[in-house]
């Protein structure tokens, strides 16, 4: 797995390291989610556990994550209504699996396709905003068993990831930044992959509207108007 550099270049564009990943986009990777890909590419190699439970905040890349998988255990990606069908088999995926708290009926289909996945070989990737020991299990056994899955946090993107983010998005759009322009943004937006995809579109639309090159006053206008 490639790792982005710890400094922004001083010429850009530049080959940025990357993964293919969900929607033919790139995956790029840095120590906040260093642990969780490293756990992808030991696959079918998972010792400990046949369940892997990702968690994050909103937007820290979890989803991507699962698709990469995905594609290489060709993985069946179900939804918690799914989870009693008894002809489900392979290997699952299944996102946001913390809101089943409170719904006592799914707890117990997890906890009968948690057991059903270790049976017959099968791999169980979850996806989570939380760890598990906060989610609100009422199903004791359902309880211990995510307690004991191996668990890996995706953290919000730090700067390097968010440096390269910023800046792939740019190239997206067949459009280049200097190194200035990136430095200023870093630290005035939202630590999030959403936050980024906005206000890169934000800033070309606002450029085009123009007519200008993208500079730090024209970036400073748009965080100045959205401000007021």
């Amino acid at each position: 797995m490639p790792q982005i550099p710890p400094r922004i270049p001083p010429q850009i564009p530049f080959d940025l390291p990357h993964r293919e990943a969900f929607e033919a986009e790139d995956y790029l990777v840095t120590a906040s989610n260093q642990a969780a890909v490293d756990r992808i590419d030991r696959w079918p190699d998972w010792t400990g556990s046949h369940c892997t439970i990702f968690y994050g905040a909103a937007g820290c890349g979890k989803t991507h994550l699962t698709h990469v998988w995905q594609r290489k255990s060709a993985a069946r990606r179900i939804g918690t209504a799914q989870m009693n069908l008894q002809d489900i088999a392979g290997n699952l995926i299944i996102e946001d699996i913390d809101a089943i708290s409170g719904n006592m009926q799914a707890q117990e289909d997890l906890f009968h396709l948690y057991n059903r996945q270790k049976e017959t070989g099968g791999f169980l990737m979850l996806t989570a905003r939380h760890h598990p020991k906060s989610w609100s299990l009422a199903l004791p056994d359902l309880a211990s068993r995510m307690l004991a899955a191996m668990a890996i946090e995706i953290g919000a993107p730090d700067d390097d990831l968010l440096a390269a983010l910023v800046i792939k998005q740019f190239m997206d759009r067949q459009v280049t930044v200097p190194e200035e322009v990136v430095s200023y943004l870093l630290p005035r937006i939202e630590r999030s992959f959403e936050a980024v995809r906005n206000i890169v579109d934000e800033i070309d639309t606002l450029a085009l509207a123009r007519k200008r090159k993208i500079t730090i006053p024209l970036v400073r206008d748009l965080l100045d108007r959205e401000a007021g």
